[in-house]
């Protein structure tokens, strides 16, 4: 099981559904090392964060991976991840509250996080959610 941050706006350009599928085409960067059973940690754009009010609160949830279909649209392979479980933070969180941004390229819409990393990232996640 792996874990990734992953970009995920309000107004995307792709099929995603908050809550149930993340859409993505597998040739950008870790676009085919995404695999059932993975954990998807979904950050939003600075922009996007500043529309709800804040452009440092960016992570909105985390799901677990249940499923990937693949398909061709426009002559790229595509991927729709659907989920087991998600879990959407009613109070976005900042990189701050799970200890750093753990992504090696901020231009990357789907980072691998460092295994190093995840135990702490899960606890900022628990700490700022559970009341």
């Amino acid at each position: 099981m792996n874990f990734f941050i992953v970009n995920q706006n309000q107004e995307s350009a792709y099929e995603d559904e908050v809550g149930k599928r993340y859409h993505y085409p597998r040739s950008i960067p870790n676009g085919k090392k995404i695999a059932v059973g993975d954990v998807l940690i979904f950050n939003m754009s600075k922009s996007d964060a500043r529309k709800k009010g804040d452009e440092n609160k960016r992570i909105s949830g985390i799901a677990k991976i249940e499923n990937i279909d693949l398909f061709i649209q426009n002559r790229k392979e595509h991927a729709i991840a659907t989920y087991e479980w998600f879990v959407g933070f009613e109070d976005f969180l900042t990189f701050s509250d799970i200890g750093g941004d753990p992504r090696n390229n901020i231009q990357n819409a789907m980072s691998l996080i460092p295994k190093e990393d995840i135990a702490e990232i899960l606890l900022g996640l628990i700490r700022k959610n559970v009341r």
